[in-house]
């Protein structure tokens, strides 16, 4: 009955996910520590825009499709407490995947547009610091999240209880792949042949920092769900039990899924370096300030052993 119910609202049956250990563990993972790491980490950027003054455009709404991520999350673990059959809850996960998808596209997008952004600053910094105004970023953040929510309702009435959407989704997650090893290439050799951040070690730390860790990040978590899904779905044969797809299905939308709680580490070390996003922070104030008079005396020290 609970698959006839499924049917009726267009969401087709529960994937393995919904009901295994794992993914119910995920579920609650994401929930308890996703979301104070997403309220550290706006609380963050807040208190680096009154030092800066300017709206890191791309890293906050990278921020907003992880919270949809997060708080849609509390759905799937409140519905599994009642019964597989129990109507509105049928109908909340099948608006919930909607969500989800929203959520993941939008946010795949964005990683891909801050891996361009830093490429631009390295590659085109004349037009860059030219063009680089807020107009910019809101346009194009607005593109990524209309095409996003109009992918997500088409895949929701068309696909959604269909194979092909599991197949569509995972050749769009596939999509950022060559622009992402083509980004941090194009940056790795720019900053080696400028010769303004042949000094900036630092700086040239941030950028090939901020490139690694969406690559090594998209690499790790998405490639092997895409890879996974299109393989079972060429495959074919659905209908026969196959514990070893069910596993591999439920571990690969765990990675997936996990994906907004690496993210954070983005948007926190997207602006200054971390010192700086630790000085945001009231409780870190006073250890950092103890620290640096420690450095202080060592190097007064220091000095005045050389004097003599």
């Amino acid at each position: 009955m609970g698959t006839d119910e499924n049917a009726l609202f267009l969401c087709g049956k529960d994937p393995a996910y919904y009901t295994h250990t794992l993914g119910i563990v995920v579920d609650w993972v994401i929930f308890l520590v996703g979301l104070p790491e997403i309220c550290l980490a706006c609380y963050a950027l807040l208190s680096l825009l009154k030092k800066e003054k300017a709206a890191p455009i791309l890293a906050i709404n990278l921020l907003l499709s992880d919270l949809i991520q997060i708080g849609i999350t509390f759905v799937f673990i409140i519905s599994r407490f009642f019964d597989n059959t129990f109507k509105p809850f049928i109908r909340a996960r099948c608006i919930a995947r909607l969500f989800v998808r929203l959520g993941l596209t939008s946010s795949l997008g964005f990683m891909l547009l801050i891996s361009a952004e830093r490429c631009l600053m390295v590659a085109c910094p004349v037009w860059y610091h030219r063009k680089n105004t807020t107009k910019l970023p809101l346009l194009v953040s607005l593109c990524v999240w209309t095409l996003s929510l109009a992918y997500a309702i088409l895949d929701y009435i068309f696909f959604i209880h269909t194979p092909y959407s599991l197949m569509l989704f995972s050749i769009i997650c596939l999509i950022p792949a060559p622009f992402l090893v083509a980004l941090f290439t194009i940056t790795w050799k720019a900053l080696n042949k400028s010769i303004a951040m042949r000094h900036e070690t630092n700086n040239r730390r941030k950028i090939l920092g901020v490139l690694s860790l969406v690559l090594g990040m998209y690499t790790v978590l998405f490639f092997p769900f895409s890879f996974r899904n299109l393989y079972y779905s060429f495959k074919g044969d659905d209908s026969s039990e196959d514990p070893v797809r069910d596993l591999s299905g439920v571990l690969t939308s765990a990675l997936v899924y996990l994906s907004p709680l690496i993210d954070a580490l983005i948007y926190i070390f997207i602006r200054r370096d971390v010192k700086d996003t630790l000085e945001a922070f009231p409780c870190c104030t006073t250890p950092l300030m103890k620290l640096k008079a420690c450095q202080d005396r060592r190097s007064g020290t220091f000095q005045t052993e050389t004097t003599v």
